[in-house]
């Protein structure tokens, strides 16, 4: 299960990591599948070009997110003696499916959402961009329609809070 930014630019998951350090995406009955074949492992019968990891091979998890962020792994023992959440060590058993727990999942996402933060914030600045351009085109509109209605360049400057002088300079081509 994976997670979608606000701008859908975004997908991030808790990716099982495989011995060579290649990540998962997916999963079938025989394992994780990750990218390319190295004839370790058995390819996949739907998708070719990828391998299934077995379960209990599987070392880890790290965030990943279609934009190429790898956060750090979290690395899987094999004694629940060794578990240890502070230093991203979980116990998972051999039989298990080699899916993260909730908790290292949740802990993943929250690195994910760090990640998107700042592309976030800067989304936020482009609509904003956007919006500013937007509104400078309907205001050019706007002064070019209330100076060929007759107003002068004092009531321009004066609704829009700046000299006649400077209305002029501003809007005198434009008009």
């Amino acid at each position: 299960m994976g997670w979608v930014s606000n701008d859908n630019e975004h997908e991030g998951w808790a990716a099982p990591v495989a011995p060579d350090g290649r990540l998962s995406a997916a999963s079938t009955i025989e394992g994780m599948l990750v990218e390319g074949i190295t004839g370790r492992y058995l390819p996949d019968k739907m998708m070719p070009d990828r391998e299934a990891v077995p379960d209990r091979e599987i070392i880890g998890w790290r965030g990943a997110c279609t934009c190429g962020w790898r956060g750090e792994l979290w690395e899987r023992v094999s004694s629940p003696a060794d578990a240890d959440f502070s230093r991203r060590r979980e116990y998972l058993a051999p039989t298990e499916y080699a899916h993260a727990s909730s908790e290292v999942e949740d802990a993943i996402h929250d690195e994910w959402k760090t990640h998107l933060a700042p592309l976030e914030a800067v989304a936020g600045v482009k609509a904003a961009a956007r919006e500013y351009e937007q509104a400078g085109r309907r205001l050019d509109k706007t002064v070019a329609a209330a100076k060929a209605a007759g107003a002068s360049w004092a009531d321009i400057g004066r609704a829009v809070g700046i000299s006649r002088q400077s209305a002029h300079e501003r809007w005198a081509d434009r008009s």
